[in-house]
């Protein structure tokens, strides 16, 4: 073989692996592996923060996301029952939605826990509106202003994420539900779970008295009505074909009673990551996302 040949040909796939090297900072992925104060066990968090894309590293005008005291809007974005952190990195274009919108995202891990202090269990609420903010906040550049922070999740997420933002309405400017359990109090009454092997009592002390408590998301809105707090703007959006569309059609009429402004939409489409995939792209279109870097100042 000619001693030339194998040069260029190294010299090819030196070419081949920088532009395989440029293209996989495109999206920077973290997954974090760390010990809870609050659950007193290690849980899993997935990190993605946006990074400069193809054009602007050819462009050479990528400086921007690596200036000191830059920050990035950020999306909790919360997982369904029987799921965990990664169900938003495998079965959806997540990362490419994000990075696409320059946003950043944090995946906890919350369980089965319906995002609750649990009755018996573990306290996932205190974990995810105490430590697990604290924790991305010192690690990760992130914007801690209100109008910057915002929670969205699918099925049991769903109610989380507004169960969070309605509970911390001072940290949250948004919170969107995708197929969310947005009538926590009829889903029970309804026995969503008796075909599961999930004890909501070890959920909730008193699953069948849960209306008009912190657990009832109307209960929550109509507290922050009467005390003249700021609600977070909220979006829910429900498939046709779901089995919770119904329950979300009487959580619609619910919320226009109590007179909470509020964004509504269905579409066609199943409880399934079919719709899921779609319409976190709605969701994450409708928050008041900057789709740049924050610069210090």
């Amino acid at each position: 073989m000619h001693p030339g040949y194998c040069i260029n040909k190294c010299l090819f796939m030196s070419r081949i692996l920088n532009i395989l090297l440029i293209w996989s900072v495109i999206m920077a992925f973290f997954q974090c592996n760390i010990f809870s104060q609050t659950l007193h066990f290690n849980t899993n968090i997935g990190v993605i923060i946006p990074s400069p894309n193809s054009d602007e590293i050819f462009n050479q005008t990528d400086s921007g996301y690596f200036e000191p005291g830059i920050k990035y809007q950020t999306v909790y974005l919360f997982h369904g029952l029987f799921g965990d952190f990664s169900d938003w990195m495998r079965w959806t274009s997540i990362e490419r939605y994000a990075q696409e919108r320059k946003v950043a995202i944090i995946m906890p891990s919350t369980s089965n826990s319906f995002y609750q202090n649990m009755y018996r269990g573990e306290k996932y609420f205190t974990y995810l509106t105490e430590e697990l903010p604290h924790f991305v906040h010192t690690i990760f550049p992130l914007s801690n202003a209100r109008e910057d922070n915002f929670t969205v999740g699918l099925s049991m997420g769903g109610y989380g994420a507004l169960k969070i933002a309605l509970t911390k309405p001072e940290e949250y400017a948004c919170a969107a539900s995708l197929s969310g359990a947005v009538d926590i109090v009829e889903v029970i009454e309804n026995g969503l779970f008796q075909d599961t092997f999930i004890d909501i009592s070890n959920i909730f002390e008193y699953p069948e008295y849960l209306e008009n408590t912190d657990a009832d998301l109307f209960t929550l809105i109509r507290k922050l009505i009467k005390e003249n707090r700021t609600v977070p703007k909220i979006f829910i959006s429900c498939g046709k074909e779901d089995f919770m569309y119904q329950q979300h059609e009487r959580s619609k009429r619910k919320l226009t009673e109590i007179g909470v402004e509020f964004h509504f939409e269905e579409h066609p489409g199943k409880h399934d990551w079919n719709y899921w995939d779609t319409h976190v792209q709605t969701a994450l279109d409708w928050l008041p996302l900057k789709r740049t870097v924050i610069k210090p100042g």
